[in-house]
């Protein structure tokens, strides 16, 4: 198994998880991708929002930052879904850094 197949495994597990109520067990999940600058939106969109749901910004801030940081580097490849999420997670950043 691939190490993006694993991603997309804790992805799916960590749906899974929220689903189920055990958003600490899917946070570890979604932390755990995003630390391997995961290449799709989904585990920083989800951390985003738990974190915004228990009032965390600080935490909120430092997923989109990583978010911001990982699809910045991949505009020089050239997917076309790359500027649309560059976008969703700037703004993002900027509306939680307005919570400050």
């Amino acid at each position: 198994m691939s190490s993006f197949e694993k991603q997309v495994d804790r992805n799916l597990m960590g749906k899974r998880l929220e689903k189920e109520g055990k958003i600490r067990e899917a946070k570890a999940l979604y932390e755990a991708n995003i630390s391997e600058d995961f290449e799709g939106s989904f585990p920083y969109r989800r951390l985003a929002i738990i974190y915004r749901k228990e009032k965390s910004v600080v935490d909120e801030i430092r997923v989109l930052n990583k978010a911001v940081e990982v699809f910045n580097s991949l505009v020089k490849f050239e997917r076309k879904d790359v500027q649309p999420k560059l976008k969703e997670f700037r703004d993002a950043l900027q509306k939680a850094k307005s919570k400050l």
